[in-house]
């Protein structure tokens, strides 16, 4: 029932949103614009989101090498697909790593691990995000005059610092043990989860790979949107995505609505419309970002589903095979 009550909740959450969008803005003239959307912006806005996914797929596969998981590459993009998959219907990226780390988790035996990897792609994303919001924003700080935006990302630097530190840096996890009165199950659940990442501390080049790979991502997110908004014959200085679209990034993954629906799009809005952006414009590039998510989702979906047979085989089995 709590879940229900959860999901509804949600589901209102990215109604209500999307229904004051659309009261505000003259969906007609959304449309017009989307209608003549320039096709050659538009190809190379799908060929970068394609790219994007290829390189989280490569960063995840790089940490589970890491850890010797012994998974073929095709086992782990079919997990992988899944994620993308079941985070059409979920908050956030919830759906998609809990998905990611049971599927694993069960072929492996290894839940642990699996679950550390997963945690750990996840946080590396969220670093590359920080890195390129400031680097953007040193670089654009004459564009962007708004206090709300550097105090988003301030604090988003401040909350990677700070997770990091907990897991990373041993006098300080030792001292947050120690603070803590209560330690039920999933205290215990978490300190297995720490000694699992903490592995990763004995091969920094790899978490710098990993960083690398992310900082190209989210600087690939950035071009993304910013070709959309070229392809909806809309000139604007590249600096304002690199900027805004970490923040939207992350205001989009809050757990509040259903695949961030609703809140990207009002997001969106609020912080192009501050580089002069038509608001109609804006929620048109929100909603072209949301279908091609739902679109490469779906397609994601359908290689999971199509790849059953595969996930049942054993390890030792899709070892032999690949």
């Amino acid at each position: 029932m709590k879940k229900i009550i959860s999901a509804s909740f949600r589901v209102f959450i990215s109604i209500v949103l999307l229904l004051v969008l659309f009261r505000k803005i003259d969906f007609k003239g959304m449309l017009r614009v989307i209608a003549r959307l320039n096709p050659l912006y538009f190809t190379s806005a799908i060929v970068i989101f394609l790219i994007i996914y290829l390189l989280v797929f490569y960063r995840w596969k790089m940490l589970l090498d890491t850890r010797k998981a012994g998974l073929s590459s095709l086992r782990v993009f079919s997990s992988f697909s899944g994620g993308l998959f079941f985070n059409l219907f979920t908050p956030s990226t919830i759906g998609g790593d809990l998905s990611r780390s049971i599927d694993l988790g069960a072929h492996t035996k290894r839940y642990g691990v699996i679950a550390a990897t997963v945690l750990l792609d996840r946080l590396s994303g969220f670093a590359g995000l920080v890195t390129v919001a400031i680097i953007s924003l040193i670089f654009g700080h004459r564009l962007i005059s708004d206090f709300s935006v550097y105090a988003t990302v301030l604090l988003m630097a401040f909350l990677l610092i700070g997770v990091f530190l907990i897991l990373f840096n041993q006098g300080i996890y030792e001292r947050l043990n120690r603070s803590v009165s209560k330690r039920g199950k999933l205290w215990e659940n978490f300190k297995k989860l720490h000694s699992e990442i903490y592995f990763f501390r004995r091969h920094r080049a790899v978490l710098y790979a990993n960083l690398g790979c992310s900082i190209l991502i989210q600087a690939g997110a950035s071009l993304f949107s910013y070709f959309l908004l070229r392809s909806l014959n809309t000139r604007i200085s590249i600096i304002y995505p690199f900027v805004f679209n970490p923040v939207i990034t992350v205001i989009t993954t809050l757990p509040i609505s259903i695949g961030g629906l609703g809140l990207r799009d009002a997001s969106s809005i609020f912080f192009y419309s501050k580089a002069g952006v038509a608001k109609d414009v804006a929620l048109a590039q929100s909603l072209l970002n949301f279908a091609l998510i739902v679109s490469f989702g779906l397609i994601a979906g359908i290689i999971y589903v199509s790849t059953l047979r595969y996930r049942r085989l054993q390890p030792h089995q899709t070892d032999a095979r690949s």
